[in-house]
């Protein structure tokens, strides 16, 4: 990722299909995807991979051997973080946090993250040790990165390690963290919840197993056994304070939970006088659909209803359609194309909403997908693949609200991207309002002993006991030697034998950024010249604005810090304006709900009457 100048690509008319672009490779020595991505609020893009998924390959006696994971304790291994310049298309590397801290390893792959009210980005978790066969376990090292300094902080540990953890960010600034792995215990789930508090860097420490309606204490219907909090689960805020838990998640296979859930459930916090925190539960409704893996999720803009949209259905595994074989996974595991809404209770009547599904609405099954809130409320999903690792999707899906349609939503297929982007993809809005795609793993990619990295690998179980080195051929059918620089001219280039889609290597190192329509809508593009830099909820404040218009918008997007399918920091909230007769002076008012728009850095834009948006300016709410 980075270079001197992005290279366009049009193929439809960029007016209604969008245009991309490809951030130029940077020297190989800084070549990385992004496993865990994040807006900051200088505009830079945070790009952490720890330890990324990757295998260590040795040669003995002429042969290869892949031995599973790296050594956690070696930083050389983990030591894989920067920093993207969207604007100049640049990369540099930056130090990650030590390898080696509090007495146990600190490897930042599979973390949780979210940005706290300052901006700084906190990581909770991450990789204990990889185990043979699939197994993992968690960390409990605590991390901070100041996006002011450029230097990471060490905070503490926690009683027990979290791997693929949820964080939530609340109204107070303090985040609610979400299940994980634990330490020294392989594939076993941390189901304690902590709440962490930035201003005395403490955690409160809850059991929800002890907690009535908890979905430790709840039964799924029909069978004799106690529902979970699986990994990454999709948890949202709610404008009364409440966490709408959904069931969704992004789990690994080996992990004994079930996946036959079809429920949701609400959580609260109460803070009594003297600061004691506590938790409680409500059985929420059901979903109408079982949960599902590596779907993704969103708060609906400028609301605070849900959508879930694709997902792998009756199993967990990443693994699931590799190579479009699907044997000895359950008859009835899928990927699925349906967007599932709950309709809070103010939309909806009822005490605690109520699930709506529509399915087949997106135009093919879709796992490991991204969807990203643009500023004219829009919906860009894109990313991922009919199977987790497998038929990846170029082209993205927007989505357009459209109240006399049943799912809400009108849909509509633009420009393909150049790349395939499947497990461990992400995306994010930028200040200019185009949206940057990066990272994406078909498989493991694998760390030779001199650092090299290869990607040109195979899943092969049989002859290596787990990858092997892909023998490849041309698009004529003839034997090549995988050449990374060919690939990155025509991701097309090359096949495995008897397999009809195009090989994607392990990891995808090449940045993209991709422009909606709305930016080629015609005339000039409104620019905000006069903004306040800071805002207080429910405070009045007023904007200067080239090439106004009469009737205008204006909206705040959260900046992103998205993992996994699922973005832990975006949101939209639409502010009431006022226009004087001079249309270049708008007055607006901050929002008053702090529960659905959490303090921190929001991207303030300004669209015209055509729907066209401005560069964006960086306001704190507070």
């Amino acid at each position: 990722m980075g270079g001197d100048q992005a290279i366009a690509v049009v193929q439809g008319p960029k007016e209604t299909m969008g245009m991309w672009e490809t951030i130029p490779l940077p020297p190989p020595k800084d070549r990385m995807q992004s496993v865990h991505t994040t807006l900051l609020p200088n505009g830079k893009v945070l790009v952490v991979n720890g330890s990324s998924f990757r295998s260590t390959l040795v040669k003995q006696d002429g042969q290869y051997k892949f031995i599973e994971g790296v050594d956690p304790t070696n930083y050389d291994a983990i030591n894989n973080t920067g920093l993207l310049d969207p604007e100049t298309g640049t990369f540099k590397r930056i130090d990650s946090p030590p390898a080696w801290q509090y007495g146990t390893t600190n490897d930042l792959f599979c973390v949780g993250h979210v940005q706290l009210p300052d901006g700084n980005v906190l990581f909770v978790g991450g990789t204990g040790r990889y185990y043979p066969g699939g197994g993992f376990d968690g960390t409990k090292q605590i991390n901070l990165y100041d996006w002011r300094t450029e230097q990471w902080k060490a905070i503490g540990e926690m009683k027990d390690g979290r791997w693929y953890p949820s964080l939530i960010s609340l109204a107070d600034g303090k985040v609610v963290i979400f299940s994980g792995l634990k330490w020294k215990q392989f594939n076993q789930i941390n189901p304690s919840i902590e709440i962490y508090d930035p201003t005395t860097q403490k955690l409160a420490y809850f059991d929800p197993r002890t907690l009535e309606n908890s979905p430790f204490n709840t039964k799924i219907e029909s069978e004799d056994i106690y529902d979970s909090i699986d990994l990454y689960p999709r948890v949202f805020p709610l404008k009364d304070g409440r966490l709408l838990i959904t069931g969704d998640e992004a789990g690994i296979p080996g992990v004994l939970v079930p996946h036959s859930s079809q429920q949701s459930y609400l959580m609260s916090i109460e803070e009594a006088a003297d600061g004691e925190l506590s938790i409680s539960f409500e059985v929420g409704p059901e979903r109408g659909e079982t949960s599902k893996a590596y779907g993704t999720g969103l708060q609906v803009p400028d609301s605070e209803d849900v959508l879930l949209l694709g997902g792998i259905i009756g199993t967990n595994s990443i693994s699931f359609g590799r190579g479009g074989n699907t044997a000895g996974f359950p008859e009835n595991a899928r990927v699925a194309t349906s967007l599932q809404r709950w309709i809070s209770p103010g939309n909806s009547g009822q005490k605690t909403g109520k699930w709506e599904i529509f399915d087949k609405f997106l135009d093919r099954p879709r796992a490991n997908l991204q969807a990203v809130i643009l500023p004219n409320k829009e919906i860009l999903v894109v990313n991922g693949g009919q199977y987790p690792e497998y038929q990846p999707v170029y082209e993205p899906l927007l989505m357009t609200p459209d109240a006399t349609v049943p799912a809400g939503y009108t849909t509509k297929s633009l420009n393909s991207a150049k790349f395939p982007r499947l497990y461990h993809n992400g995306a994010v809005l930028l200040p200019d309002a185009r949206v940057l795609v990066l990272g994406g793993n078909a498989n493991r990619a694998a760390r030779e002993e001199n650092g090299n990295v290869r990607v040109d690998l195979v899943g092969d179980p049989v002859e290596t006991g787990f990858f092997a080195i892909a023998q490849l051929k041309n698009k004529a059918g003839e034997p090549e030697p995988f050449d990374i620089d060919i690939f990155y001219q025509d991701p097309q280039h090359y096949f495995l034998e008897g397999d009809p889609e195009p090989f994607v290597p392990a990891e995808i190192w090449q940045g993209e950024i991709f422009s909606p329509p709305y930016l080629f809508k015609p005339g000039e593009r409104p620019a905000i010249t006069e903004a306040p830099e800071t805002l207080k909820y429910g405070e009045r404040g007023r904007i200067t604005v080239e090439n106004a218009t009469v009737t205008a918008s204006v909206v705040l997007n959260k900046l992103g810090s998205v993992t996994h399918s699922f973005d832990y920091g975006q949101r939209l909230v639409e502010l009431p304006i006022k226009v004087s007769e001079d249309p270049s002076f708008v007055e607006f008012a901050a929002p008053d709900n702090p529960h659905l728009y959490p303090p921190g850095y929001y991207m303030m834009f300004y669209l015209n009457e055509a729907g066209k948006p401005s560069q964006a300016k960086m306001i704190k709410l507070s």
